[in-house]
């Protein structure tokens, strides 16, 4: 039996191959996305294991442009004339000139650092594409059919990539491996009566909130908040992102480095230690809390804090942000959508990227602006999760340390503070989840009030980093004001606001210290050591002369 084929359907596999080959490297930028996110510490700002839906989705895609690719030149052969040639050899070369420029703008973009050697090499194979379109208008194919042998043997690279990508899955972590720990049991209300609610805006300007107010918007329960306070007006950030920051504030130790390892380990290391240790295995103030009889909880965003810290608390809520990567990003929407409803957006993002070719000196990409509006939508909805467990937990008399952690003021804006009311233009700025910031210290007051645990509860204002404009800018929301005003650098300072627990006397503090002193602020007030705010400013430690006139007047503004 022969089973050879004939030239003919030799010539006509050959063709299949290469569109398969083409319409495979068109999206390529989607496998580096898969490449990235078969790190094992991707885990750790996943709410589940790794679904195979991008990797279908992405396949799905790849053939359907294939086939595209297969009938346009099938159509080409078989009514072939000297124009439709040339416009099927300069198709195919522009073709693999798009994953070329695309993939060389996710590696300057999304890249851990700008390569100029990679990027030099790009450009002259662009280049010689770009020449070889000039000599196929001329009648020269001598490049496209370079191109395509290339192209044909490229096709080696969809089994090589399949391979790696499911080599890896028997040894990905398990389901279990995502799920939070027990909560502690409930203890009997301890007898000192003493309340903490601990709350950190992520990402809460100390100098465009209160040092400039400006860009201006009223903050009028933050105001009345801090004419009753202890205020710091030069609390440094214990670092510049959340990964990093909120282990510190939370341990009590200024950590100068994180590595994510898994779904549930954040490696953390001292600025004098090589070595790592596990966030989870260092001291903390629920540590502490729980070791001194005291009921914690905890509602928070960014960070999986349930699977690390839930066996130390009594109520654990999470809501990671999943937003270290733009790749993590398109996972989670495929996921959300599922592969077949999925395709259409692979085909818009390859859309976007081409548009981002010729869109250069804008402000924004078009690939960008797709993302940030996903993720303020994303936003939004996780705030509204945050607030209304917030405002239910703060009121529960039997929780003694409530540690909440909201996705604002952090851009994208999500409210319209002119309004007053929700909303996802993008047009809304930082200035407006300001006022959101505001109106959430409203109505956290509101329902403590009205549970009658006002009085009884320490209430701390911070936030974990300033407003970081080299991660905003150019993206939705960000405004030359706001350039101007932060001088385009980040500021270390954080607001801290602490309302003793039955007291109502307003200090202003304008010595520098670091806010990781907080944890201590934390478990002084539980142990009912703080009855003022000069009791604050004792425990931080205050030179003579540190309350300046200036500092203290801006209380009453």
């Amino acid at each position: 039996m022969d089973l050879s084929l004939s030239p003919a359907a030799r010539h006509q596999l050959n063709n299949l191959l290469v569109c398969f080959s083409a319409g495979n490297l068109c999206f390529l930028r989607r496998w580096y996305d898969l490449e990235h996110l078969q790190e094992r510490s991707m885990n750790y700002y996943r709410t589940a294991p790794e679904t195979p839906a991008l990797l279908v989705a992405t396949i799905a895609a790849a053939c359907l442009l294939s086939l595209a690719f297969y009938a346009a030149w099938r159509w080409v052969e078989r009514n072939p004339s000297p124009l439709k040639l040339k416009f099927g050899y300069c198709g195919f070369l522009l073709a693999l000139m798009f994953p070329l420029e695309s993939v060389r703008q996710y590696w300057n973009t999304e890249g851990a650092a700008y390569d100029l050697a990679t990027n030099i090499v790009i450009i002259c194979i662009e280049a010689i594409l770009a020449s070889g379109v000039a000599l196929a208008l001329a009648g020269n194919p001598r490049v496209v059919r370079a191109a395509r042998r290339i192209t044909l043997v490229l096709t080696l690279l969809f089994p090589s990539l399949l391979i790696d990508f499911t080599w890896g899955r028997p040894t990905a972590e398990p389901e279990s491996a995502f799920r939070p720990k027990p909560p502690a049991p409930m203890l009997a209300r301890h007898g000192s009566g003493h309340r903490v609610l601990w709350v950190v805006f992520d990402e809460f300007d100390q100098r465009l909130a209160f040092d400039l107010r400006r860009p201006k918007v009223d903050l009028p329960e933050l105001d009345r908040l801090r004419a009753e306070s202890f205020t710091a007006s030069a609390a440094e950030q214990t670092a510049g992102w959340t990964t990093l920051a909120i282990p510190s504030l939370i341990s009590g130790k200024l950590f100068s480095r994180a590595d994510l390892v898994d779904a549930s380990t954040l490696r953390v290391y001292l600025a004098d230690s090589k070595n790592g240790v596990s966030w989870r295995d260092e001291p903390n103030v629920f540590k502490r809390a729980r070791a001194a009889g005291f009921n914690a909880a905890l509602i928070g965003w960014h960070h999986p804090y349930c699977r690390v810290l839930g066996d130390e608390l009594v109520n654990c809520v999470e809501v990671p942000s999943g937003y270290p990567t733009a790749a993590l990003l398109r996972e989670t929407s495929v996921d959300e959508a599922g592969p077949a409803r999925s395709i259409p957006f692979l085909f818009a993002l390859q859309g976007t990227s081409l548009a981002d070719i010729f869109r250069r000196g804008t402000s924004e990409s078009g690939s960008a602006g797709g993302r940030d509006r996903y993720v303020q939508g994303r936003q939004q909805k996780q705030y509204f999760r945050i607030r209304d467990l917030v405002y239910s937990m703060a009121a529960d008399p039997r929780i003694d340390l409530l540690f909440a952690h909201f996705p604002i003021p952090h851009l994208f804006a999500i409210y319209d503070a002119k309004r007053g009311d929700f909303s996802l233009d993008s047009s809304l700025s930082y200035t407006d989840n300001l006022a959101l910031a505001d109106r959430t210290v409203g109505e956290l007051r509101r329902a403590l009030e009205q549970s009658g645990q006002w009085d009884s509860t320490t209430i701390i204002i911070t936030s974990d980093h300033g407003l970081r404009p080299e991660v905003w800018r150019g993206r939705m929301g960000w405004t030359s004001e706001l350039e101007q005003l932060t001088g385009g650098k980040q500021s270390p300072l954080v607001p801290l606001i602490v309302k003793v627990a039955g007291a109502h006397d307003a200090m202003a503090f304008d010595r520098s210290f670091s806010s990781v002193v907080e944890s201590e602020i934390v478990f002084a007030a539980l142990q009912g050591r703080l009855h003022s705010a000069f009791d604050v400013a004792a425990l931080i430690g205050r030179p003579q002369g540190s309350l300046s006139a200036a500092a203290l007047s801006k209380l009453s503004r």
